[in-house]
């Protein structure tokens, strides 16, 4: 009798943990049936105004790391200089003026994501991490023996022999 009493007991605990879980899934489903459910975080959008980023969002999504190096490598190795996919443009457009939230924050735009898919980027050891009022101007261009060795790369990025002089 008291293995009876056991069997029916575990069986009781089952159907109501059974029920419960059912209602409360049904409840989550339709709190708001219209929005697709998604537990990635919240990208923001941009905050200079504009409704649109440079490519569509899916593509940036999926894509921004590509867009980001192939400018770098442009600009870098080739000398080449433009805003479309620069990232000093990425920040002047998602991250507010006003911002107190630096690249780690979980407020911050690059880092909303990256934190939660546990990415690591280095772009922030020497780029800002906030919109910058100033025009974007390096440090690299403004002595003869820098901007001399630079052209050297530009021109001919295979004889990079210095340390760090070539990004891969």
């Amino acid at each position: 009798m008291l293995q009876f009493m056991k069997l029916m007991h575990k069986t009781f605990i089952t159907i109501v943990g059974c029920a419960v879980l059912s209602f409360s899934t049904l409840s989550f489903a339709d709190e708001d049936s219209s929005e697709e459910l998604s537990f990635a975080p919240e990208v923001p959008h941009p905050t200079n105004g504009t409704t649109e980023c440079v490519r569509p969002e899916d593509d940036m999504k999926a894509n921004h790391m590509k867009y980001i190096l192939h400018q770098r490598d442009e600009t870098m190795h080739k000398g080449i200089r433009t805003d479309t996919f620069a990232l000093h443009e990425c920040i002047n457009c998602h991250v507010e003026k006003n911002s107190k939230a630096r690249f780690g924050d979980s407020e911050h735009f690059c880092s909303s994501c990256h934190n939660y898919v546990g990415v690591s980027i280095d772009c922030f050891q020497c780029h800002n991490d906030r919109p910058s009022e100033e025009d974007h101007d390096h440090n690299v261009l403004n002595n003869k023996s820098s901007l001399n060795q630079y052209q050297v790369l530009a021109n001919n990025p295979e004889s990079a022999t210095t340390k760090g002089a070539v990004h891969e």
